[in-house]
């Protein structure tokens, strides 16, 4: 049987550090790159090829027609701006099938889809960001003046998208509804996991961890509390500091991330009622890959307060490091995160936030037991070589009927 050649593509502006979706992207292809030949094709600043852990990786320069005004708007209208000119790439690698990554842009997902159409090549999708844009205005919690326009620039896209694609590719099953709201049918639905990075369930010196301590300042004797994830609306980080002075426990918060504002980031901690140099909270700004292993590894639990999220990749490196998650019902969550493995609140509800930190904090017999729940089924059910192998099966499925 010929194996399939397969181009997957990453849309993502080039200007965010980091990004969950990107991220799978990578780890997914390069499982799928030990299968069949495949090529990861990526929004960046600049041009470039590489071959990482016998993945290659073509980086593609990314334009952006509102740069030269950007002082005068919005950063969210900017970022929806970015484009990249994938036509002659995928034109001339002669590939059976594509496969597309992350919404965001949506314009540029659309880009890209179109050019398949224009191609006769046959695409996938997978789900990130799907449940994120599929309701933008409540995630990002936008007035209300905003929300058709938020449905014409950023649902549109994916839906059309979604609905063009030879086979849909759900990180959970929590996605069936919203993708049989767009209109796809259920023929063309597969479900095909996030997986786990092993790295992040391998052995930390403990030097390595002392070094991190030191670093960000973390006290001993009181429990620490990780969030990690981009400072947007929809990852809600404003009902971790709002909760945080309803905790009876004297917990402290360590908050990772790439601070994109420095205004933003103050107006956000004033909304709370909090101060930049308040003893419970520990701001890292962006981390590096062992900056966050070490983190891991040196707090009590992992909190993710998210109201829009589809199957986050840090909620499952927390599980596979022995953390117990305290978390919300939106999304994929709760097929990541069951009882056995962590606590679950409604989003956007501080004092219940509060109160499931509050009781994780207080039983560390409880943190453990479901720490030690979490990573097993992290092991067990998220893996990235099973998922390349049931995503090489549709393509195959798709090119040779």
């Amino acid at each position: 049987m010929r194996q399939p050649r397969v181009a997957a593509v990453a849309i993502t502006p080039p200007t965010f550090k980091a990004s969950g979706g990107v991220s799978a992207a990578i780890q997914l292809t390069r499982e799928i790159a030990g299968i069949c030949d495949a090529t990861l094709f990526v929004m960046a600043e600049n041009d470039g090829t590489e071959i990482e852990d016998g993945l290659r990786i073509v980086r593609r320069k990314a334009r952006n027609i509102l740069l030269p005004i950007q002082r005068f708007l919005p950063r969210q209208a900017t970022t929806m701006a970015w484009r990249a000119d994938l036509l002659e790439l995928l034109r001339d690698g002669n590939f059976d099938v594509v496969h597309l990554h992350n919404p965001h842009p949506p314009g540029a997902l659309r880009e890209v889809a179109g050019i398949c159409a224009k191609l006769k090549i046959p695409y996938v999708i997978s789900t990130h960001g799907f449940v994120e844009f599929n309701d933008f205005s409540r995630g990002f919690e936008s007035p209300n003046w905003q929300k058709p326009l938020l449905r014409w620039l950023v649902r549109q896209p994916v839906v059309e998208v979604a609905r063009g694609a030879a086979r849909v590719l759900m990180l959970s099953p929590c996605e069936a509804p919203i993708l049989s709201a767009m209109g796809v049918p259920a023929e063309r639905l597969r479900v095909v996991t996030n997986g786990v990075d092993p790295y992040f369930s391998e052995a930390l010196p403990d030097a390595e961890r002392q070094r991190l301590v030191q670093r960000f300042a973390l006290p001993s004797g009181k429990p620490l509390m990780f969030f990690v994830g981009n400072h947007t609306p929809n990852k809600g980080i404003d009902t971790l500091l709002k909760a945080l002075p309803l905790m009876r426990e004297g917990a402290v918060a360590v908050i990772a991330g790439q601070i994109r504002s420095r205004d933003e980031h103050l107006r956000l901690l004033a909304g709370c009622g909090l101060t930049p140099d308040d003893p419970r909270l520990r701001f890292t700004d962006f981390i590096t890959r062992d900056e966050l292993r070490a983190l891991y590894r040196s707090v009590d639990l992992f909190v993710f307060p998210s109201r829009a999220d589809t199957l986050p990749l840090v909620v499952l490196e927390a599980m596979v490091s022995s953390l117990p998650v305290v978390s919300t019902r939106v999304g994929g969550i709760p097929f990541e995160v069951t009882p056995e493995t962590g606590l679950l609140v409604e989003p956007s509800d501080p004092d219940a936030l509060a109160k499931a930190l509050d009781k994780a904090c207080a039983d560390a017999a409880m943190r453990a037991r479901l720490g030690a729940a979490g990573r097993s089924r992290a092991i067990e059910t998220f893996n990235w070589k099973k998922s390349a192998e049931l995503a090489v099966a549709i393509y195959r499925e798709i090119i040779q009927p």
